[in-house]
């Protein structure tokens, strides 16, 4: 059974620790970026660097803040990586779910995708995703996380196993630790097995939008942050080709998450339409 995406694109809710660095500068050149190793298709280790839809993202944000390169800072839990960015030792963190608790410490981007809490497990199980099939089961969480607080409130009857990064929580589902995997669908299904692994339930418990955070007193950021994203989500689509081929890379069709295009150019003119003025096809005399 081929794990299935909820009819709108969800993006894991990135919240993890990071060590201690020196303050970052108001006037640096270098974009000093919070991330979650292994948190496909946001990121993944390549080399000696790193790779996903979040380094991308990145990449549009240091060109449109004009920074010459991105220096990346890997969290070693939710907490601590958040806690960068507040106290200012890293700029910017993308990838990071919304909550009201958040948003009092920090600044959100404009988001680039919604996130949604679902469940993993194999495509023989005996749970459906409610409440009551949850009863006496016992779900891996990443501690500190949206989707974490979410499946705590709606499936109060099943117990919860916390890791410190999601790296730890889906090795621990894959060596059979724990059955059942819960976190943001694209998380999920970025590291599903088609044939094995199963989605649920249809439609995530519960939504937000999913962007960048930076330091409440970097609004020359935040602005050059929320251009990037946004021009992002016009180019794809207005079709222009480099665009779509580096989100489809990630999220589209041949992409372990598998959503159409037309599901990408829907969610990013939802978002659009809330935010920004959008360009449009009209057709003469109508």
């Amino acid at each position: 059974m081929r794990a299935s995406l909820a009819p709108v694109a969800a993006a894991f809710a990135l919240a993890a620790p990071l060590a201690l660095v020196p303050a970052a500068s108001a006037q640096s050149t270098t974009l000093k970026a919070v991330i979650f190793e292994e948190v496909k298709p946001l990121y993944q280790k390549s080399g000696g660097s790193f790779e996903g839809f979040g380094v991308d993202v990145l990449e549009q944000i240091r060109i449109q803040a004009r920074r010459r390169k991105v220096d990346y800072r890997v969290a070693s839990s939710v907490k601590d990586g958040i806690n960068a960015v507040i106290t200012g030792k890293a700029d910017i963190a993308c990838g990071v779910a919304f909550t009201w608790g958040r948003a009092t410490q920090l600044s959100y981007s404009i988001p680039f995708a919604i996130g949604g809490t679902r469940l993993l497990t194999a495509s023989n199980t005996t749970v459906d995703g409610t409440p009551d099939s949850l009863k006496g089961q016992t779900v891996g969480v990443v501690r500190d996380t949206a989707s974490a607080n979410v499946l705590k409130s709606v499936a109060p009857g099943a117990s919860f196993k916390r890791f410190n990064t999601p790296a730890e929580a889906l090795a621990a589902y894959n060596n059979g630790d724990v059955s059942i995997l819960g976190g943001g669908t694209l998380w999920l299904a970025a590291n599903s097995r088609p044939e094995t692994s199963a989605l649920l339930p249809f439609r995530p418990y519960g939504r937000s939008g999913v962007g960048c955070i930076v330091n409440q007193n970097n609004g020359k950021l935040l602005s050059a942050t929320n251009v990037a994203i946004g021009q992002m989500m016009q180019a794809y689509m207005d079709g222009d080709a480099g665009t779509r081929e580096m989100v489809n890379r990630w999220l589209g069709p041949g992409s372990t998450v598998g959503l159409s295009q037309e599901a990408i150019k829907s969610l990013y003119g939802l978002m659009l339409s809330v935010t920004a003025e959008i360009s449009t096809t009209i057709d003469p005399g109508s």
